[in-house]
């Protein structure tokens, strides 16, 4: 792929859960380790529970040209305070990392909680994700010094961090 094709990211629709879950799988098949869901959870989920998750969230696909090349979902589900939200299932297939895609969808998830109102995104991302770890530092996201252990194996440890819009 060609640095400089440029993703375009939009929020998913409930009638788009078949693209949701097409993304969400291969997430949950290629980084197991970085989501609170397994795969084989999420592959039982039937129609109305992937369209629920779209109504609930918002949900952010970036494309390059046609193809789906990541996820992103702007949520206030679980925030701390009320002037909080959250950035979550952050995923780039692999054939699209480092050409902007990952910035594109984080860029996309703060400026939904700016124009929300928003006053701090916080995000959890597996303390060994180096890789996503250091594209989050390259948005403003800095740790909080909190962290969490990981659902599914209690041998990983999740990081929050925390970027405080201005």
């Amino acid at each position: 792929m060609a640095e400089s094709q440029i993703a375009t990211v939009r929020r998913l629709v409930a009638d788009e859960w078949q693209t949701y879950r097409a993304i969400r799988l291969a997430m949950l098949q290629e980084s197991p380790s970085a989501f609170g869901a397994t795969h084989d959870e999420a592959a039982g989920n039937d129609e109305q529970a992937w369209r629920q998750r779209l109504t609930d969230n918002a949900v952010l696909l970036a494309r390059v040209g046609r193809t789906p090349a990541g996820s992103a979902m702007y949520s206030v589900f679980g925030a701390a305070r009320s002037d909080d939200c959250s950035l979550f299932g952050m995923w780039v297939d692999p054939g699209f990392r480092r050409t902007g895609v990952g910035r594109a969808l984080v860029e996309a998830v703060i400026a939904r909680a700016r124009a929300a109102g928003k006053r701090r995104v916080v995000l959890h991302v597996v303390a060994d994700n180096t890789d996503a770890r250091g594209l989050y530092e390259r948005t403003g996201f800095v740790a909080t010094g909190r962290s969490v252990p990981y659902p599914h194996d209690d041998r990983l440890t999740e990081v929050e961090m925390e970027l405080v819009l201005e």
